[in-house]
Parts: C-alpha cells; sequence; structure tokens
C-alpha cells in the first residue's frame, strides 16, 4: 500500500535531535518533557521515533504520524489506518484548501472536515446509522475539546437525536421505538440543557425541520422517545438502589435476637443467685 511505503520515509524525515523542530532554534538543554522554545515559543514534543527507537523533537502536527508509526511497529497498521483514513485525507485536503503544509493542519480540524463529509454522504444516500454516528462523534469532539461555544450546539443536537430517536429497528417481527442508550443520551443533558427545554433548544433548527422530514417522524414523537428513555433510565436506578438496600439490610447482623439472648441469660444468672441465697438461708 502506498501509504505504508511513505511512512519510513516519514519517519526518518520527521523531528530532530538538538534543534527545535519548528525554528531551528539551537536548544542549551534537551527538554525530557513539552517544553517552549526560547526562540519561537512554540510547544516541543520529546518523543522515541517509534520504528528505530530514537528520541527526537517533535511538533504538535507531528503526534499523529507518531501515532500511525507506533501501530506500524506494533503490528496493528492495517486497523489503525482503516480507522483514520477519513483524517488523513481531509488533512490533505485542508492543507491544499488553505495553503499550508499538512503538519500545519490540526487534526482537529482534519477531523471536523472527516465528519461533515460523512454526513453529506451517508444523507444523501440516507444510510441514518452512519449519519447518527457521525453527529455523535462530532458531539464527543465538541466535549473533548470544550468547544461548545464556537459550535452551533442547537444543529448539532438536533441531527443527533432526529437520527437518533427517529428510527425504528425491528425484533423478531415487531417495530420498536428506537432507544440511543445511555451513555449516549447523557451528551445532551452535559452539553447542552436540561431535558425539558430540549424542545426549545431544537424545534426552530433546520437541523430537526430536514431530518424530520426525511426520516417521515414529528419532533414531538422524537422528544417522546427521548424522555420515555430517561424515565426507564431513571426507573433502572431506582430499582438498583432499591435492591442494594434490601441487600444490605439482609446481610446485616441480627442484632434484636443477640439482644434477647443476652436478656435471657441475664434472667437466668439472677435467678440461680436467687436460689442460691434461699438455700444459704434455709441453711
Amino acid at each position: 500500500m502506498k501509504r505504508k511505503e511513505q511512512l519510513k520515509g516519514l519517519a526518518a524525515n520527521c523531528g530532530t535531535t538538538s534543534q527545535c523542530p519548528y525554528c531551528n532554534f539551537k536548544l542549551e538543554k534537551i527538554p525530557k518533557r513539552k517544553a517552549k522554545c526560547k526562540s519561537c515559543k512554540k510547544s516541543i514534543y520529546p518523543r522515541k521515533e517509534p520504528l528505530s527507537g530514537e528520541q527526537r523533537l517533535y511538533r504538535e502536527g507531528n503526534l499523529f504520524l507518531l501515532e500511525e508509526l507506533k501501530a506500524l511497529a506494533d503490528g496493528w497498521w492495517q486497523d489503525w489506518y482503516k480507522s483514520n483514513k477519513g483524517v488523513l485525507s481531509a488533512r490533505k485536503d485542508l492543507a491544499k484548501e488553505w495553503n499550508l503544509d499538512e503538519v500545519n493542519v490540526s487534526i482537529a480540524d482534519a477531523r471536523w472536515r472527516e465528519s461533515h463529509t460523512v454526513l453529506a454522504e451517508a444523507t444523501e444516500i440516507q444510510d441514518w446509522d452512519r449519519v447518527y454516528s457521525a453527529y455523535e462523534s462530532m458531539l464527543r469532539q465538541v466535549q473533548c475539546e470544550k468547544s461548545q461555544n464556537k459550535t452551533p450546539l442547537a444543529e448539532l443536537v438536533a441531527g443527533f437525536m432526529v437520527t437518533g430517536y427517529g428510527r425504528n429497528w425491528k425484533v423478531g417481527g415487531y417495530t420498536m421505538d428506537h432507544r440511543i442508550g445511555r451513555p449516549q443520551f447523557m451528551l445532551i443533558d452535559q452539553l447542552t440543557t436540561e431535558p425539558d427545554s430540549v424542545y426549545d433548544l431544537i424545534k426552530d433548527t433546520r437541523t430537526a425541520k430536514s431530518y424530520c422530514h426525511l426520516l417521515d417522524v414529528s419532533l414531538d414523537t422524537i422528544i417522546k422517545r427521548y424522555a420515555a428513555e430517561l424515565n426507564e433510565e431513571a426507573e433502572l436506578v431506582r430499582q438498583v438502589e432499591n435492591d442494594r438496600n434490601n441487600d444490605a439490610v439482609n446481610a446485616a447482623p441480627p442484632k434484636t435476637q443477640k439482644a434477647k439472648s443476652s436478656q435471657v441469660w441475664i434472667f437466668l444468672v439472677g435467678l440461680i443467685v436467687l436460689v442460691t441465697l434461699a438455700l444459704s438461708a434455709k441453711s
């Protein structure tokens, strides 16, 4: 495979040994952990090159390549490439559009572009599983990067909810309402608003209107299915707590029985003492 053949050359030409990997400033001391260049003020990442084992200094933009080289060295590159081929392609496209070297295109931007590409392709062929997965991926990226204020969250949540709850699935010939499951539905509350306010958040979004039309489902139905899953989850939590409390009660030692047993022994000892005193008095 062409990409695999390129990796050894990329590994050999990537990073430096004693200079800043950005501006080639000669470093007084080789850093052992992340540090900033005194000249250009950019972050330097000391890492071991996976194929040769040589310690080198890298740019932040090189770290994704090191991840790929590590997969190659460990023998699971095919799986890695299958999972990240879209990111590599998106990074290359963005570099051309922005007239940059690929190393200067962040992986976050490449992942975002890949998700948008998947959304467009999957929506066109109505592959709702892929559409839903793309929205989930984007929401998780927002959560990881804490970029809620920089993204159209209402549109993302609308796509996530409608394609998640708007589908039906069949089990044993029966059609059932779709559930997205935990922890997926927790993203909605964690990133946006409380469950009671979700309808107001997404009702006017273009995404909700478009996907409701394509899936032939009303937004009221989406919200009802979401609320039903939240109620099911709450009931499950209550049941688990009740079972745990019952187990704790059943496992507790029978204190009352022990107390009663102690009272009986005290009574018997007292009775023996009284009898002994009475016999002594007669004699």
